[in-house]
């Protein structure tokens, strides 16, 4: 315990004396972990605007005129008793009707040239929360199958499809994203604690005169490159906190309520945590990768 300590404050005093490499590390680091945690935050929220429009996922089963209700009621339970449904209503031809008069507003008045009911009576079908997807709407479309009863079913396949897709891509970016940049940050660190050790020749080759073991001479490296690492991970989190809250307060509620995006918030707690050990992890491999291959 009394080594460790000793070269943690050996590392300290490492980054004070070579401060400004040891500055130009820190910002390299943050400016790459800003764009790692920029764009989770940007999947995030999207994520969030998409489960949004997931809640307006509606089926809309049109029926044929002519069947009595006891068919009706029927398969509104069969689709009810099913895992993949949240709730069936049955909306009359008069709801209908009624509904689309009051779409129309001030133009209500072209309904009273009507002879009849041009409307047919619906089933609305909302699916469950975690079947709000293309899956999900296919399994309720299987049970209602080719019944007599419905004439049509609408439920929006193509931007259901699309939804679905979106948050595939997210997840995939962000993956490849991190890769890239992760490698990035370990090439860059790896290089600029190499001039470090590069400054420190003479230094190094006293210590081993006097019998360091390499253990003593790479630890220092080691925790310098972790505290590194540390520092650019907190200063981006700083920096994407203090973008996230000027973009919320220019954008302005209306902004966001239009774009589905009133539930705007920052990077959840687990996303915070992967960056700071992110930022431990890119310093510690960078520094591991400079001083295994430059310390001798």
């Amino acid at each position: 315990m009394k080594k460790f300590f000793s070269s943690i404050l050996r590392a300290i005093a490492s980054l004070r004396q070579n401060w400004l490499i040891s500055s130009i590390t820190i910002g390299i680091i943050s400016v790459c972990l800003l764009l790692v945690g920029g764009y989770l935050l940007l999947t995030h929220n999207l994520q969030g605007v998409v489960q949004t429009l997931k809640t307006e996922v509606r089926l809309t089963a049109y029926l044929r005129d002519g069947f009595p209700a006891a068919d009706i009621n029927t398969l509104q339970d069969r689709l009810a008793s099913i895992p993949e449904v949240h709730s069936v209503v049955f909306i009359s031809k008069e709801q209908a009707l009624e509904e689309f008069g009051a779409m129309l507003a001030e133009n209500r008045s072209l309904l009273e040239g009507l002879e009849s009911n041009p409307l047919p009576a619906s089933l609305r079908i909302t699916p469950a929360s975690a079947h709000r997807n293309f899956q999900g709407v296919s399994s309720i479309l299987n049970v209602i199958g080719d019944d007599p009863l419905v004439e049509d079913v609408l439920y929006g396949k193509e931007w259901l499809d699309r939804l679905d897709k979106v948050l595939a891509i997210l997840k995939i970016g962000s993956i490849f994203l991190g890769l890239a940049l992760s490698l990035a940050a370990v090439f860059i660190i790896s290089n600029t604690i190499k001039i470090t050790v590069m400054a420190r020749k003479e230094e190094l080759e006293i210590m081993r005169l006097v019998g360091a073991t390499e253990g003593f001479i790479r630890v220092p490296f080691l925790v310098e490159g972790i505290l590194q690492g540390v520092a650019g991970s907190i200063l981006s989190l700083g920096l994407l906190l203090a973008l996230y809250r000027f973009l919320v307060i220019k954008a302005g509620p209306v902004l966001l309520n239009t774009f589905y995006m009133d539930t705007l918030s920052f990077l959840p707690r687990t996303s915070i945590v992967l960056i700071l050990a992110s930022g431990m992890i890119l310093g510690g491999l960078g520094s591991l990768a400079s001083v295994g291959r430059h310390s001798r």
